[in-house]
Formats: structure tokens, C-alpha cells, sequence
């Protein structure tokens, strides 16, 4: 496990200022708090704001009484935050949040650290590196969110297998799975949960578009009960069983996109969904 210092000597000037707001915010009792209800107060409710009352949920059942690693399907920048304003009043308290992201822009720009703390409450933590340093730095993100697990019982780590976004046409033909999942997964114990979303367009201006638009499909978000991976907790260290259990993860996530192709055969424009009724 490293260190901050070790990790703090690894970054540029905007990077390590990024990083630690993000650690303050992120890795403390209070700085946390100060996100979750941030998070609550202004950006569910906001974000919510966009996808309301166009969405669909299935498999609230599956969510447990404990922290959790939320795993979804990645076409648009806004997948994440349908999947979180999906399930965000339906855990058993009010999350914390942690989204590991990469950090281009958020982590290494000027503006990067304020728009990540004004959209999230930062909660888009840790960072992720796609340098040449991210062997050695991504292996702290992992350390983190396996540290963040056990640290609360009302953590959510939410993160994409796939590790970027699809650009393909077909949006059940997924992109192969990164470990990252698996490593974390593995060494944290806690309930993968599998999720597949659908429905969202690519740009923001679209999202706000179609919250006024007749007959769009909509939003749906499919949730799945949790992966097993009992059989690989003692290989947690082995490459090979992270990628097992990424894959696992990956294969649930698909059979969530056949329940929502199914459910597709069946909606009409002008059928009900759970945000009308909200």
C-alpha cells in the first residue's frame, strides 16, 4: 500500500492540489458529511431535475443494508448519475459516493477540482491515470476504494467495468472488462452489484431536450443481484481472479442489457414508469 507522500511526489502542481481537496473531502469524517449532503441537497435533486419523470427501475429488492460496489454499463457521461438518482433515496441511509474517474480535466485542470465539487460534491474520487504512471498510482485508487469499503458502512463505489465509454451503435454490445472491478471486488469482499442503463442520450443539451419531449423511451436502469465471487476471495492477490471476477461482473451487467431489451419489446410511448408516479 502507498503512501500520500509517495503518491503526493508522483503528480504535477494542479494534480496534487486536486488531490488532496479530493482526499479532504473524501477521507475525512467531516469533508465526507459535507459531500453526502451536498450530494442530498443539491445534486440528486438538480441532476434528478433532467431524467425525471422518464425513468424505469427494476431490482430495488437487490440493493443490500451495507456498502457496495455499483457496477454499470458506459455509453454516455451520465450513466452513473441515472444509476445513482435511481437508487440514491432507496439504500438504507444516505450514501457516500466515490466514483473513480480519470483524471483528465477533473484532476489536472484548473477548473477541474471545482466543477467535480460542484456537480458531485467531489464525489468523483479517486482519480485514475492513463500515463505511464498509472501502474504505480492506480494501485493506490485501488487501495483506496478497498480502505473506503470498510470504512462506512453506507459507501458506494460506482464504476464502469469497461473502463471508457462505448461508441458502438449497439448498446448491449459492451466493451471488454478492465480488472480494476476485480482487484477491488476481490480485496473488499463487498456485494458487486450489476447494473445495466439505457436510454440516455450523449450531450447534456439533449438530456434537458428530451425531459420535455413526448414519447421519448425511457431512462431505464436494471439492476441485478449481486455477482458471486465467494470462490475467488482467496485468490484476491492473483491477477487471474480479478479478471475472473471482472468478467463475472461484466457478463451480469449483460444479462441486465437482455432484461431491458425485453422490457423495450413491451413499452409503448405513453406507458407509466416509476418518475411519473414520483
Amino acid at each position: 500500500m502507498q503512501g500520500h507522500s509517495e503518491v503526493d511526489a508522483a503528480l504535477t502542481g494542479i494534480e496534487r492540489y486536486a488531490y488532496r481537496w479530493g482526499r479532504l473531502l473524501n477521507e475525512t469524517r467531516l469533508g465526507k458529511r459535507v459531500s453526502g449532503a451536498w450530494g442530498s441537497i443539491f445534486s440528486v435533486p438538480w441532476l434528478g431535475a433532467t431524467i425525471r419523470p422518464r425513468y424505469h427501475i427494476d431490482g430495488l429488492e437487490h440493493l443490500p443494508a451495507r456498502s457496495i460496489i455499483v457496477a454499470a454499463n458506459h455509453r454516455t457521461f451520465f450513466d452513473l448519475y441515472a444509476v445513482m438518482i435511481a437508487i440514491w433515496n432507496h439504500l438504507h441511509q444516505s450514501p457516500y459516493l466515490y466514483c473513480p474517474v480519470r483524471s483528465n480535466y477533473f484532476y489536472d485542470h484548473p477548473l477541474g477540482p471545482f466543477l467535480n465539487t460542484l456537480v458531485s460534491g467531489n464525489a468523483m474520487y479517486p482519480p485514475i491515470f492513463r500515463d505511464d504512471r498509472g501502474p504505480v498510482l492506480n494501485r493506490s485508487a485501488v487501495d483506496a476504494c478497498v480502505r473506503l469499503l470498510d470504512w462506512q458502512s453506507r459507501v458506494v463505489i460506482a464504476m464502469h467495468p469497461e473502463g471508457t465509454r462505448s461508441s458502438n451503435p449497439d448498446p448491449y454490445d459492451l466493451l471488454p472488462a478492465k480488472p480494476g472491478v476485480g482487484r477491488i471486488a476481490l480485496r473488499s469482499r463487498a456485494p458487486v452489484l450489476p447494473i445495466f442503463v439505457n436510454g440516455l442520450p450523449r450531450t447534456f443539451g439533449r438530456l434537458v431536450k428530451e425531459r420535455f419531449t413526448q414519447g421519448v423511451e425511457p431512462v431505464r436502469v436494471m439492476i441485478g443481484a449481486p455477482v458471486i465471487l465467494d470462490d475467488l476471495y482467496d485468490r484476491a492477490e492473483e491477477p487471474a481472479a480479478a479478471k475472473e471476477a471482472a468478467q463475472r461482473t461484466l457478463d451480469a451487467i449483460r444479462a441486465q442489457g437482455e432484461r431491458d431489451r425485453a422490457f423495450m419489446t413491451t413499452w409503448r410511448p405513453g406507458t407509466p414508469t416509476q418518475g411519473d408516479r414520483s
